[in-house]
């Protein structure tokens, strides 16, 4: 049998590229030693100057921080104050005039006469005429007593001087001739009224007999009427 052929290993050959950086090494060494020997006065304060640069802490870079936008504030717009119309002033209140009160003054009046309840003799009543004397009668609600005109203050008679008609005149005699009868009748009695006297001297009384009043008596008999204030017509 034929032996088998050995095969032969070839050393590796070295690369170009190694011997391309030993070249540039040796090259840098040699400017190195150049600039060394061109500044060689200068060599000591430059490696001193190296060493402190050396021996300084290492300093790190911070981060740039992002620029704050610097913040613009704003001036407080303060709103104006509005003219508010002014409101109207009311006139200062003007003291009013005291008006002068009326004072009524004193008049003097008649005074109102009164008198006391006191029995009246009768029996002794004439019709007036010429030298009748001091007790007499006038009219339906009028006669004399004592030189006193009394009148009957809570009737109205008709009168026989101002009778308007026949039948006026026929009832007013009726009248003064009933009262003649029931003054001499017996004793009655004079009672003040809330009618003021008559200005002629005459007193308003009213005449009373048994409780009962002379003037609601002829009333009853349709020879006077009530007084209402004002006399009115018995005519028609």
């Amino acid at each position: 049998m034929a032996k088998a052929k050995r095969r032969v290993r070839r050393k590796p050959q070295p690369k170009a590229g190694g011997s391309i950086w030993l070249w540039g090494f040796v090259g840098l060494a040699i400017v190195g030693g150049m600039y060394a020997y061109q500044h060689r006065k200068d060599m000591p304060s430059m490696l001193a100057h190296a060493g402190a640069v050396a021996g300084m802490p290492k300093m790190t870079q911070d981060a740039p921080t992002p620029a704050v936008k610097p913040k613009i504030k704003t001036a407080a717009v303060i709103p104006e104050p509005r003219a508010t119309p002014a409101l109207p002033v009311p006139p200062a209140a003007i003291p009013a005039a005291t008006a002068a009160i009326p004072v009524a003054l004193p008049i003097n009046r008649p005074a109102i006469d009164r008198p006391g309840m006191r029995a009246q003799t009768g029996g002794r009543f004439v019709l007036c005429s010429a030298g009748s004397g001091t007790n007499c009668v006038v009219d339906g609600n009028t006669f004399w007593q004592d030189g006193i005109r009394i009148q009957l203050a809570d009737i109205d008679v008709p009168g026989v001087e101002a009778a308007r008609c026949p039948g006026e005149k026929q009832k007013a005699v009726a009248a003064k001739l009933r009262l003649q009868a029931i003054l001499n009748d017996g004793t009655f009695v004079l009672s003040g009224s809330n009618r003021r006297d008559d200005l002629n001297g005459g007193k308003l009384r009213i005449a009373m007999r048994a409780g009962r009043s002379i003037g609601d008596q002829m009333v009853s008999e349709g020879l006077a009427r009530r007084w209402t204030g004002q006399s009115s017509s018995w005519c028609g």
